[in-house]
């Protein structure tokens, strides 16, 4: 039965702010209404309870989802779930025996092997042991059973235990307690009798530690671990099956500290990738608001137009608002696939993090050893996934509307003669890749190149700025010095001074500025102290820097660039409509970027309106991002085209089009000119240069 908006709205929440819960069926819910989908700006992913295992050896005990029945030889899958042995016999035997689909997560996994041989869950077994052993049952509701007597640990015979030794950590039956005692050598050993154990294991919590020794040799306890076999050894077994130079047998409890070390590195490995998997949520989130926002500001703009207009316009309004509402509904349909599809990730890596964090709890030397590797390989696996976000035109809407300010000042484009453009540009070069290491980028976003040569790239995803020389190899990343005031969370852009000094902006409210070589210098805020006694919301969103060295800052939410002496000063606010990316030419125009009006709009520093630009070619409609612009005052800008062309065009200093510099790119951001006329484009996780290799 298919799940209403409102459920999986509250479902989608719980399982973010509470212990997560798999859902064994698919979802087949019809499309969310803008009012529920909205709830999800309220959510806080620290919110998320994980109940810990000690509840496991109560009634809360898990039981196998496909026979609802405690677990009876539990083998763990490649996504960590567990079910009986015999069950997923049974399920191997159903399909077509090189796949299984889990019942949990509904995955498919690979079978390699024979089930028998995947591995076993020795924590549940532990655990199950106990349960019997206290006489409780594992299933939920079920009632308290007549406790079992505890057979004689250290004999054969199938007698009941009358005591326990606490040196030995031997159940021991009437006999062999006076065999006990008889010894000279075991005289000195303490002995409880089992009526005082039991109730020392229900008041304290006590969990049976049971000796393991080696079940090829009686009586030999075990106390080694063969690295090269994966395997534990009592000493007769290192000496008879794990010697000689192709074993390495150590102690057990080198062994237990080196798993221990293992799953602990890989558990903080997965923890830092759920990490930006939690900032990919805030952006789905802060998207999804801003989403909600642009259409209620349409429909604001169309109702107010369907006012003045009267009946005129009455059939006007009511296709505009129903267009309007079939875009959202196709948007948050989108929207809600990338949410479905965090979310799953998400309970991925909660379910492995849970049974990690359960066995370095709860286990004990003999299950930190046994689950190590399956375990290793899943948190390992968990580490190198990277969140996936849609294009930020998701977020927006691409709404004509018929007078727009500031229309009386505009001087259209003129579209030239075509020219012969796949001949003017050439790729140069390439720098990075995906990754996180030196040169490497997770989604790079603003670029700007010093007029000494260096490329400065905004390296969102991996929380940093990048800074590399002339010749393109790795400089430094900003920030050096590891000052608090100096981290940056996922970092927009940046732009140089002509001393050298780097500038950076983050989703912070702060500009930060870096010596040449990285170190923080400073920060200073774009609000003056009126606003911020106000909380007047701030959300920085371009940097850029002119001839004098005045810093100009773009601020998406207040719909102003401010400017400001180098050293944070502030000179003046622009007014501009939601300024995405800015550039200044050499004659003080500033050129911004306005991907939510889908427009260039030039001005000069006093904020008079000079001219536009919105289209490219032929006269097709410009999608515009970065903007860039060279020693000439010709301007630069990237077009990016939702599920279209992704591309670089050239404009001259009065908005004419003259050509197009680059195509076929991926997912392009920004674009900067270096000093020596090369084109730099930043470009999903790589930064791309063009030179020019003829004129027309």
């Amino acid at each position: 039965m298919a799940e209403s908006p409102k459920d999986k709205t509250s479902r989608r929440k719980n399982a973010v702010t509470e212990s997560p819960k798999v859902n064994s069926q698919k979802d087949t819910t019809p499309q969310e209404s803008p009012t529920e989908t909205t709830s999800r700006t309220n959510m806080t992913l620290n919110q998320k309870t994980r109940d810990r295992a000690h509840s496991m050896a109560t009634e809360d005990m898990p039981v196998c989802v496909i026979c609802h029945d405690d677990f009876h030889e539990p083998k763990l899958l490649p996504c960590l779930h567990t079910f009986c042995k015999k069950c997923l016999q049974q399920l191997a035997q159903s399909g077509d025996n090189k796949e299984i689909l889990c019942p949990e997560c509904l995955d498919p996994q690979p079978i390699t092997t024979d089930i028998e041989k995947l591995p076993d869950n020795t924590l549940i077994q532990h655990l199950n042991s106990i349960i019997l052993a206290s006489g409780k049952s594992s299933k939920k509701g079920g009632k308290s059973k007549k406790e079992k007597d505890i057979n004689c640990s250290s004999c054969d015979k199938d007698i009941a235990a009358v005591c326990r030794c606490e040196d030995c950590k031997e159940f021991l039956c009437q006999p062999c307690v006076d065999s006990h005692k008889s010894m000279k050598a075991l005289r000195g050993h303490s002995t409880i009798t089992m009526k005082e154990w039991r109730k020392r294991r229900d008041a304290m919590a006590v969990k049976p530690q049971i000796a393991k020794f080696c079940s090829k040799h009686k009586g030999e306890e075990i106390g080694n671990y063969c690295v090269k076999c994966r395997k534990t050894a009592c000493k007769d077994c290192a000496d008879l099956e794990h010697s000689g130079p192709t074993h390495n047998c150590i102690p057990l409890e080198e062994a237990v500290q080196q798993s221990r070390q293992q799953i602990e590195n890989a558990l903080q490995n997965t923890r830092q990738a759920e990490a930006k998997f939690r900032g990919a949520w805030e952006i789905m989130d802060k998207r999804n608001s801003k989403l909600k926002e642009t259409v209620d500001n349409l429909k604001k703009q169309i109702q107010d137009v369907m006012i003045r207009e009267r009946e005129e316009i009455a059939k006007r309004e009511e296709t505009f608002l129903e267009d309007l509402k079939t875009v959202d509904q196709e948007k948050r349909k989108e929207m809600n696939a990338f949410y479905d599809k965090l979310e799953a990730n998400l309970e991925d890596f909660w379910a492995a993090q849970d049974l990690a964090d359960s066995v370095l709890d709860l286990g004990e030397d003999y299950h930190v050893i046994s689950l190590e590797k399956v375990l290793c390989e899943r948190l390992d696996l968990l580490s190198s996934w990277r969140p996936s976000l849609p294009s930020e035109d998701l977020a927006e809407i691409d709404f004509v509307e018929e007078d727009d300010e500031l229309e009386s000042d505009h001087v259209e484009s003129i579209v030239e003669e075509e020219v012969e453009e796949a001949e003017i540009w050439e790729m140069d070069g390439v720098i990075g890749g995906r990754g996180a290491g030196e040169g490497q980028f997770d989604w790079c976003r603003g670029v700007t190149v010093s007029l000494d040569g260096h490329c400065v790239v905004a390296d969102w995803g991996n929380h940093r700025v990048q800074v590399f020389n002339k010749d393109r190899s790795f400089k430094c990343v900003l920030n050096t010095s590891k000052t608090m005031h100096g981290r940056l969370s996922m970092p927009h852009d940046a732009a140089c001074l002509p001393d050298g000094r780097f500038i950076a902006i983050d989703k912070s409210k702060f500009v930060r500025v870096y010596d040449p070589d990285g170190k923080f210098l400073f920060r200073f805020e774009t609000v003056c102290e009126d606003n911020i006694a106000k909380g007047e919301a701030v959300e920085l969103s371009c940097v850029a820097v002119d001839r004098r060295s005045r810093v100009f800052v773009g601020d998406v939410k207040r719909n102003v660039v401010t400017v400001h002496y180098s050293d944070g000063l502030h000179i003046k606010t622009i007014p501009t409509v939601a300024p995405s990316h800015i550039a200044i030419t050499s004659q003080d125009f500033v050129v911004v970027s306005c991907t939510q009006k889908q427009k260039v709009r030039v001005m000069n520093f006093d904020g008079k309106f000079a001219f536009q630009i919105d289209v490219y070619g032929d006269g097709e409609k410009l999608r515009p991002r970065g903007v860039g612009c060279d020693k000439d005052d010709n301007i630069y800008v990237v077009h990016k085209e939702r599920g279209g062309e992704k591309s670089v065009h050239m404009y001259d200093d009065k908005g004419t089009y003259v050509a197009c510099v680059a195509t076929n790119l991926n997912e392009p951001y920004d674009v900067e000119l270096s000093p020596d006329g090369r084109v730099v484009v930043s470009d999903d996780d790589t930064v791309k240069i063009f030179r020019q290799v003829c004129t027309t």
